[in-house]
């Protein structure tokens, strides 16, 4: 929903009738495919993408949440040795995006782990369809790590807002999380000075996990960029036990 469209973007030099407009962005030598009209990208979460790679543990089961056109998976999947990586996405065009990606982890020299697309998955669909799903494939609590971007929700993406935050998304994704240890980098919209404490986000994984009778340690707290003016964006990790 946050795709520029067909006319969002104007072309000022070079060939004008360029359609559709497609660029490879590489990223600590890890190459992802972008649609400029269709999709959603933002460069300047290179650092926090880096900073997610040196967390994951080799052997990890690792399930990426509305992954866009992929590039934390391919990170993920191209720099560290987790077991095996899952991506999900509901944009078709994204996820076209991520497979060409993908494919490319196959022949990138950068790539230092071995069988790195061999353990990558790109699924295309809806989050609350494919997760029910992967539970009668993989079993209930079958990821170790969990990266979910949530939804952007317009007013709820602030102080003021009365949506439910991602409560729904945040459900299904804790059910697949290890009960005991299992990690999740959930990123939020707060406000400036709701940070660094942003009590309303840790109120609503803190109530998420109880309700389903987990205990939860909120980690960290890392501002990963401006949205808008006043608008941040942040990632809480938490742990499971």
């Amino acid at each position: 929903h946050r795709a520029p469209g067909e006319d969002g973007l104007q072309i000022i030099a070079g060939v004008r009738n360029r359609s559709p407009l497609i660029t490879t962005h590489t990223e600590y030598g890890i190459r992802c495919v972008v649609d400029l009209n269709h999709t959603f990208f933002s460069p300047r979460m290179a650092h926090e993408r880096l900073r997610i790679c040196q967390q994951v543990a080799r052997g990890e089961h690792v399930l990426v949440c509305f992954a866009g056109v992929g590039m934390e998976a391919n990170q993920i999947a191209g720099r560290t040795e987790a077991s095996n990586v899952v991506s999900i996405e509901l944009n078709p065009i994204a996820t076209e995006c991520a497979r060409r990606g993908h494919r490319m982890l196959q022949r990138n020299k950068a790539v230092k782990c071995p069988g790195a697309a061999e353990r990558l998955r790109v699924i295309e669909g809806d989050v609350l369809t494919i997760l029910p799903s992967l539970e009668r494939e993989r079993g209930q609590g079958s990821f170790d790590r969990v990266l979910a971007p949530r939804p952007k929700e317009g007013k709820m993406d602030s102080d003021i807002g009365d949506g439910d935050g991602g409560r729904v998304f945040l459900i299904e994704i804790v059910k697949h999380l290890k009960p005991n240890g299992g990690e999740c980098h959930w990123y939020d919209f707060v406000a400036d000075h709701e940070y660094p404490h942003c009590v309303r986000t840790r109120s609503l994984i803190e109530s998420v996990c109880h309700e389903q009778g987990l205990s939860v340690d909120i980690i960290h707290i890392a501002r990963v960029g401006s949205v808008a003016m006043r608008l941040l964006r942040v990632c809480v990790d938490f742990r499971l036990r």
